[in-house]
């Protein structure tokens, strides 16, 4: 990345113009005395020092030991722990200002709705409801969209939110309560993601195989109250899907409507399928043919 782009970046984080250039020069050579970091990066000698102090109150730089009556030279802290630094205090600002905000208002503001447009777009978003879940994480959705959030998935569980999934197809590697679906989406050749978040908000999303992925972004409490109870729903069913197959398989016959029938053709051959392979000595005969 070009220099001039590289300070952009850092002035969208915060940086003066010539922190940005100290924190660079710093970066390529090391350690530095203000006067030969001036020399480098192009700030001038009488605010080098000043722009140095202001960087060690960001934890980008540290002074370092010297021998007694030399200039001080000063490190640069490694980039990760400075955005790392960064992004703490962002957050907290952010979740401080979150809560001043809605201090001052004596009643909600108007209910808005968000499209999204694009798969991107659409991860991100997801990504970022997991990030802000306290409480509760109830996802939905396809194996490709839920492996894609994993990472952030891990994370809530670590700070000791548990989420709790219902897969479609292979679960991704996250501690919580999820179980897995391994037949056909009833909604095939779409897949679809569902993110509940705390209280709210709420994301729906769905992915065409022709077209690019939409989706709804809402605090809607109602709607989020009646998502939970679907996806709660959803989770013990394939639940007990998956260890009574015949079971299920049996009911779903029994409580069918005609018209669904063909909808619901590949959940009841799947089910018949796991029947069967769940019969003791299915393994056997299946080796043998």
């Amino acid at each position: 990345m070009k220099q001039d782009s590289l300070i952009e970046t850092l002035r969208q984080l915060g940086f003066t113009q010539y922190e940005a250039q100290c924190y660079l020069g710093l970066l390529r050579q090391h350690p530095l005395n203000g006067s030969q970091l001036s020399t480098i990066c192009g700030v001038p000698r009488s605010m080098v020092y000043q722009t140095l102090g202001r960087l060690e109150e960001k934890e980008a730089v540290v002074r370092t030991s010297g021998e007694p009556g030399e200039p001080q030279q000063y490190e640069p802290v490694a980039p990760t722990l400075v955005i790392a630094h960064l992004s703490a205090r962002f957050q907290a600002t952010c979740e401080q200002a979150e809560a001043e905000l809605n201090a001052l208002g004596e009643t909600p503001p108007a209910e808005v709705v968000l499209n999204i447009v694009g798969a991107d777009d659409i991860l991100q978003r997801a990504a970022m409801l997991v990030r802000r879940a306290r409480f509760r994480l109830c996802l939905m959705g396809g194996s490709r969209e839920l492996a894609a959030l994993a990472p952030d998935l891990q994370a809530a569980v670590a700070r000791g939110v548990a989420p709790r999934i219902v897969s479609i197809g292979p679960a991704p590697a996250v501690d919580g309560q999820i179980v897995t679906f391994l037949g056909e989406n009833v909604s095939a050749p779409t897949r679809f993601l569902i993110v509940v978040a705390d209280r709210a908000p709420l994301l729906i999303a769905t992915f065409p195989p022709d077209v690019r992925a939409t989706a709804v972004l809402t605090e809607n409490p109602l709607l989020t109250r009646l998502l939970s109870a679907f996806l709660n729903t959803e989770y013990y069913l394939v639940r007990v899907s998956n260890q009574h197959p015949a079971l299920i398989g049996q009911m779903l016959e029994e409580v069918l409507e005609p018209e669904d029938r063909e909808r619901y053709a590949s959940i009841l051959r799947f089910l018949d399928h796991q029947a069967q392979s769940a019969r003791p000595g299915a393994n056997e005969r299946e080796s043998n043919t």
